[in-house]
């Protein structure tokens, strides 16, 4: 039978983890490629895509405050459109998941191959084994191991900003080669770089407050990231240049080389390997409680939705174990990056889609409020739909793929009912 999680997380754990999964292999590895369509403006590509993220994050927040359980995409468009399209957002974000978990394990396989020469896929499939261990010993362990890395990587991102600093004032940030295209290309790219706000609504059923603290979770983990992101575009333009950053596998750690030589490029490589660890367990321990939450709903196998005596869902992070092993070995970092900001910004347009829809049906707050659901979603959707289009032409082919996929396989709504019924979560 489906169990039940413990509301043990607290407002500043959920918001480090938060802070944790956003700051990971997006910026460590996608800044030098972003850096090579955007020129020195790319601290606007930032800006371009953290400004999405955090209209997006709004209807979250809202959203969250409605429906605060896990797999959120799912719950929050099922409550606005019905069962069939929150199938649908809820595939999308799941296999979003998976797709960037599998690109920064690559990444973190790039990292110890560029540090030992051993093998990239053993040692991709090595970090997948252990970090299996470390969700089957609880949430609890995993969110403390995750704070943990998340300080470390955050230190990392502050080094460079800090050894940056003294080259800002002869650097021309409003260089743009490729214009506003190439400002809006990266950003379409780093939007990688700011997945895990989103994430913050699968620790729902496992916060001690949710309605009021994932809305404040969800902007303390967007405001200091943002912050950080551009300060970081800042400093390793202004260290290295553009064309330099863009042409270099390994951007952050030639920052750090050029600035204090070889022994920091080896530090700072260590440190990226402790931002990949880490994005890839909080997105393991999402992508596991996303399934967990949609097969509690009836729309996966009920199977999906036990949990062990630590409260952790078994079967569904066994699935994603599973999953990830499979993708581990079929795409290098920036094509997965690719694909997975299409499968999400898609979900994303979902997503915001649901507020307005809601607010509209619904009696608001105040006025005030209402206006805010009806506006600030929408220009979330529109500026989601403008970097979609800037995600490429196979990326999108796969996210409306899957997207047909989610609408096939999607339960009817008697059946999905019927299993809320059985379940005793149908209000």
């Amino acid at each position: 039978m489906p169990g039940s999680l413990r509301r043990t997380l607290s407002l500043w754990q959920v918001s480090l983890s938060g802070i944790g999964v956003i700051l990971g292999a997006g910026v460590y590895a996608l800044i030098g490629p972003a850096a090579a369509l955007a020129g020195n403006v790319l601290w606007l590509s930032f800006v371009l895509a953290g400004v999405t993220a955090g209209l997006t994050a709004y209807a979250y927040a809202q959203l969250g405050r409605l429906a605060p359980r896990n797999s959120p995409e799912f719950q929050y468009t099922a409550l606005a459109f019905g069962p069939t399209a929150g199938f649908v957002a809820g595939s999308l974000m799941l296999a979003a998941d998976i797709l960037a978990t599998a690109a920064v394990t690559i990444g973190f396989g790039g990292y110890v191959h560029h540090l030992l020469g051993t093998p990239l896929t053993v040692n991709a499939l090595a970090l997948v084994g252990v970090l299996g261990v470390i969700l089957y010993s609880g949430i609890r362990q995993s969110v403390a191991i995750a704070i943990v890395l998340t300080v470390l990587e955050a230190a990392g991102l502050l080094f460079v900003i800090v050894i940056g600093v003294p080259f800002w004032s002869g650097t021309a940030y409003l260089a743009a080669p490729n214009g506003f295209a190439g400002i809006s290309g990266a950003a379409a790219l780093i939007f990688f770089a700011y997945l895990g706000f989103d994430e913050l609504g699968n620790f729902a059923e496992e916060m001690r407050r949710p309605e009021r603290d994932l809305p404040r979770a969800l902007f303390v983990s967007m405001a200091a990231s943002t912050a950080i992101y551009v300060l970081v575009a800042l400093s390793a333009v202004a260290a290295v240049g553009a064309s330099e950053l863009g042409a270099s596998s390994a951007p952050l750690a030639l920052v750090a080389r050029r600035v204090l030589g070889a022994r920091a490029d080896v530090a700072l490589s260590v440190v990226a390997l402790a931002a990949t660890a880490n994005t890839a367990l909080l997105l393991l321990v999402s992508a596991a409680r996303s399934v967990y939450g949609m097969a509690a709903a009836g729309v996966l196998p009920t199977s999906l939705a036990r949990v062990n005596r630590a409260s952790v869902p078994v079967a569904a992070t066994a699935a994603v174990l599973g999953a990830l092993a499979v993708l581990v070995g079929l795409g290098g970092l920036q094509a997965m990056a690719a694909m997975t900001d299409a499968v999400v910004l898609l979900s994303f347009m979902l997503v915001n889609a649901s507020l307005p829809w809601l607010a509209a049906h619904r009696a608001p707050a105040s006025a005030l409020r209402r206006i805010a659901d009806l506006v600030i979603p929408m220009l979330g959707l529109l500026l989601c739909g403008w970097l979609l289009a800037h995600a490429g032409v196979m990326s999108i082919g796969i996210a409306l793929g899957l997207s047909g996929l989610a609408l096939l396989g999607a339960p009817g709504p008697r059946a999905w009912w019927r299993a809320r019924l059985r379940s005793g979560s149908a209000p």
